[in-house]
Order: structure tokens, then C-alpha cells, then sequence
């Protein structure tokens, strides 16, 4: 089950990484403030140390005797960055966001009601 949570977890973060590059190429309204608002979300959640709700259950159901799979010890490392320390990856979603929030000024949203 921690797996589960896991790739979920991995899929969220694909969705800012990729979410961005979708967002600007499609110009869609809802999209783009959707993707902005879960990343601010997020990159509040990291600023104020508070843990995510999918981290918390990942270390719920990831205690056990023998430590966990293979897979979600491989997971865990490319969903936390494990080999990065913790300051640097705030401040990479940090500048993300930022990067993120600044498309909305020099890639405005387009005005067309198909968009909307």
C-alpha cells in the first residue's frame, strides 16, 4: 500500500513539473490557476515545515518490521530528493513557484470564453 501512496506522491509531482510546460503551451484558464494554487499550497506546506498529508500516511503504513519494498525505497528517493539536503530543495520549489506565479505576467491568460 505505501507504494500506492507513493507513486500517487510521484505523479502529483510530475503534474507541477510537466503541469508547467502543459500550462504555457495550452494557455488554459482553469488549468494554470489550478496548477499555480496546489503548488502555492505546497510550497507553503514546505516553508511552514508542515507535513504533507500524503507524507504522513506514507510513513504510516511504511512502518513495518522489515523496513519496507524495493520500490518504495525508490520512490521515496525520487519523490523527497533524498540525496539533495532539505534547504536546497526548498529553495528549488521556492524559485519554481516563483517561475510559476511570474508566467501569469509575461504569459497572460488568453481573454477568449472558450477558455474560461
Amino acid at each position: 500500500m505505501e507504494e500506492l501512496v507513493l507513486g500517487l506522491h510521484l505523479l502529483i509531482v510530475l503534474f507541477f513539473i510537466f503541469g508547467f510546460a502543459a500550462g504555457l503551451y495550452y494557455n488554459h484558464t482553469g488549468f494554470r490557476y489550478f496548477h499555480a494554487g496546489t503548488l502555492a499550497l505546497v510550497t507553503l506546506l514546505m516553508i511552514f515545515g508542515i507535513p504533507c498529508p500524503l507524507t504522513t500516511l506514507e510513513e504510516f503504513l511504511g512502518e513495518t518490521d522489515y523496513g519496507g519494498s524495493f520500490i518504495a525505497a525508490w520512490l521515496r528517493r525520487l519523490v523527497y530528493l533524498e540525496w539533495f539536503k532539505a534547504e536546497d530543495v526548498l529553495a528549488a520549489d521556492v524559485a519554481f513557484a516563483f517561475l510559476v506565479f511570474s508566467s501569469f505576467l509575461w504569459l497572460p491568460l488568453r481573454g477568449n470564453k472558450k477558455n474560461k
